[in-house]
């Protein structure tokens, strides 16, 4: 028979879940842990009474009371078993031995005594070995003692590796967890891998919770020619509840110290991140070089709804600094620093936007035009002037500044009022618009020699008249029912000849030619050019998709057609003429499981020449089983002839074990350009990874028709270490290996929706 007793009190053993950040592990690989008694199911979390039962129960003068044989003490969601325990209510204590087990949803301890003072709302346990049910982190203590404000552990051990696996575990003689705080400290701490000491900390703090706290972060060790080993100890610096700062001391063998920093900030308002890097004294060098520093920032306000602020600047030393020392914030490879600030309003009839921008130009390149500012307005919806018949309009005003070329300022007034007629349906769509484009010039030349137009202006009528067909029908794919869809599209585009040899290039490049873009209205960005047209443009798309609504495969089709050949300019840019008759295809398709084929081809009919293409093979069974087989040409950048054939991939080549590799190489120069081989071992509670890579190493100073054939390559290699339990494992995973080439993997674009 079994007896019940009831007291209003607080039974507190443990005021935090976990001891550390462990990393969540599923419990059927990692752990097996003992499943908790059906009893705690049932257990009510807002229940503050504490319930007793057992096979026996003796009261003695109704002051103490004797439970034996099975007890069960429950309150709110936690249960402790134990062979017997006795309540005294004069000491307000608790007391249970011989051996015994405690539960709540995310923890198990087992001890060999426990003992609590509820009028002190204090407990403590003895021998007590504890382990998380839901992430991985196990330990012991000789004495474990909790209340409101903390728990101490006595000469206590913590791992997060799984039972009879004693890869690592920390020691300490004392831990303290302040849980208001979110902290714990370690003192007389002992570091041991396999049972063998290899490093003594005679003080450490760690997180208990999502709060942050001051403290070193891992350290990064790399090896390369060009930086010989390269150390980074990073500190975390944790100044307020919104805003925090990183300073990195970094070592280069080869290069010398350096400190990098990073601060970032929150508001309800604001938010942005500042990053500095200085070194003083390049050992690679001569000593009248000076220092090298990278700055680095990103701003944005939302002072209103309606108003946004932006900022993002970056600025180097040297030509140099990146493809030399690199940096987390760009790329080794980057040939082109924006620097941009830009104020926007958004209303309810006009957007305006108010910006400064430039770039800085790295290597040698021409320098580029630098807007100082721009002023752009538009409306901020079409205005219904007639049913069915829409106004819009924008207008823009620019000043653009570059003391290195020919044309050193100039200013730049646009408008362009439009009126469009739309008819949209879930089966036809039409659109007819018509634009008249107005653009006046103001040019200063540095030569006062120099044949410039200081003054010109040209005024351009647009008319575009699109339509788009959708049909679909039911149809059986290899066996299954799928749907097909049939999407033709034509567009007709008359904008007449306009001599603009007279006006510079500020802020006008020429676009690529995919199958998309045999649509677009003007074939340059910017407005400094506006390509003659009076064409006819025909596409095509067909899709399929299985009965549950994936795409499976998708194909594009579309070439212009000049029904009046445009005129040949004398100015035209990077050398592709405006008469190009361009033909445009597209072809994605998931044929079978797994895999994936995508290719893309841009044919110049007229000159019978094959412009760009891309192909590539992919594999994806997960991010740890991939592979990639990819192509890619161009016959004309940067006046060069580009065409790289690529692999990359990555397999589990055992439960822990993973590979991964690279290889790219030039074909049109006959020579690899990037190069890697990776190996990794993870286990539930630690991880090593080795990458080895040789590449070619940038180098800005070489022309760019001798770049590939005269570069250097770089040969490096990294070590990486991970205890998971202590430290942040974030970017430990596979896929974030193949990102850290010249090339990185690309997923493709999946047929999924």
């Amino acid at each position: 028979m079994k007896h019940g007793l009831a007291v209003g009190f607080l039974l507190c053993f443990f005021a935090t879940s976990s001891l550390v950040h462990a990393e969540t592990v599923p419990a059927a690989i990692c752990y097996i842990p003992a499943q908790p008694p059906p009893a705690l199911a049932r257990l009510d979390a807002n229940d503050t009474t504490v319930s007793i039962t057992s096979d026996m129960v003796s009261l003695s003068e109704n002051q103490r009371a004797q439970f034996n044989g099975n007890v069960e003490i429950t309150y709110r969601d936690t249960l402790l078993l134990a062979p017997r325990a006795n309540f005294s209510s004069t000491t307000n204590t608790m007391n249970a031995d011989g051996g015994l087990d405690y539960f709540n949803s995310t923890l198990q301890v087992s001890s060999s005594r426990f003992s609590a003072n509820l009028q002190q709302n204090n407990a403590r346990l003895d021998d007590a070995s504890y382990q998380f049910l839901t992430q991985a982190g196990r330990g012991f203590a000789k004495q474990l003692t909790a209340s409101e404000q903390q728990v101490l552990l006595s000469e206590a051990l913590f791992t997060t590796c799984p039972n009879n696996d004693s890869s690592w575990a920390l020691h300490a003689s004392e831990i303290n967890i302040e849980a208001e705080e979110g902290w714990g400290e370690a003192r007389h701490a002992v570091f041991k891998i396999k049972d063998v000491p290899v490093l003594y900390l005679p003080y450490i703090t760690f997180p208990v919770n999502e709060q942050r706290r001051s403290g070193v972060l891992l350290p990064k060790v790399g090896s390369s020619q060009k930086l010989g080993l390269d150390v980074e100890l990073p500190y975390y610096f944790n100044l307020a509840p919104n805003y925090d700062m990183t300073l990195t001391p970094r070592y280069m063998s080869k290069r010398g110290a350096q400190l990098k920093s990073e601060f970032r900030y929150l508001s309800a308002e604001d938010q942005g991140n500042l990053q500095l890097e200085y070194l003083h004294s390049d050992n690679e060098k001569p000593d009248n070089f000076g220092a090298r520093y990278l700055a680095h920032l990103s701003h944005l306000s939302d002072f209103t709804p309606e108003l946004r602020a932006y900022v993002d600047y970056t600025d180097v030393s040297d030509d140099a600094y990146l493809s030399e020392l690199g940096s987390d914030y760009t790329n080794q490879s980057d040939t082109q620093l924006l620097r941009e600030a830009a104020l926007s309003y958004y209303g309810e009839q006009v957007n305006s936007q108010l910006r400064v921008q430039g770039f800085e130009i790295l290597g040698n390149y021409n320098k580029s035009y630098s807007a100082l500012p721009e002023l752009a307005l538009s409306s901020a919806k079409p205005l219904a002037l007639l049913p069915g018949v829409n106004f819009s309009w924008q207008a823009q005003y620019a000043h653009f500044r570059n003391q290195q070329a020919d044309i050193n300022y100039a200013n730049r007034v646009h408008l362009e009022p439009s009126i469009a007629f739309p008819f949209v349906t879930p089966a036809v769509e039409f659109t007819a618009e018509a634009s008249l484009l107005y653009t006046y010039y103001q040019q200063n030349a540095a030569n006062i020699d120099n044949d410039i137009a200081t003054s010109v202006s040209r005024t351009v009528p647009k008319l575009r008249l699109h339509s788009r067909l959708n049909f679909e029908r039911e149809y059986d794919w290899f066996g299954e029912p799928a749907l097909q869809t049939f999407e033709p599209q034509i567009q007709y585009l008359y904008i007449p000849y306009r001599d603009q040899s007279d006006i510079g290039l500020y802020d006008t490049t020429r676009l690529q030619d995919d199958y998309y873009g045999l649509f677009r209205i003007n074939r340059y960005s910017g407005i400094d050019r506006i390509n003659e047209a009076n064409q006819l443009t025909v596409g095509w798309t067909s899709r399929f998709y299985d009965n549950v609504d994936n795409e499976l495969f998708r194909f594009s089709l579309g070439q212009i057609f000049f029904l009046e050949e445009p005129t040949i300019a004398s100015d035209e840019i990077d050398d592709l003429s405006s008469t190009e008759s361009m033909l445009a295809a597209e072809l994605i398709w998931h044929w079978f499981h797994k895999w994936y084929f995508s290719t893309a081809v841009q044919y110049d009919v007229d000159s019978d020449e094959v412009m760009k293409t891309s192909a590539s093979l992919d594999y994806r069974a997960s991010d740890k089983s991939l592979f990639q087989l990819n192509h890619r040409y161009s016959r004309a950048v940067s006046g060069l002839e580009i065409q790289q054939l690529g692999m990359v991939g990555t397999t589990q080549v055992a439960q822990n074990w993973q590979l991964v590799a690279s290889y790219y190489r030039d074909l049109t120069n006959h020579r690899m350009i990037d190069v890697s081989f990776g190996a990794q071992y993870e286990s539930c509670c630690w991880a090593l990874r080795l990458i080895a890579k040789r590449q070619v190493l940038t180098d800005l100073e070489l022309p760019i028709d001798n770049f590939t054939q005269a570069s250097q390559l770089d040969t490096s290699i990294g070590i990486q270490f991970v205890l998971k339990g202590f430290g942040d494992s974030a970017g430990f995973g596979v896929t974030d290996m193949l990102s850290n080439g010249i090339f990185s993997y690309r997923r493709p674009y999946l047929l999924t929706n």
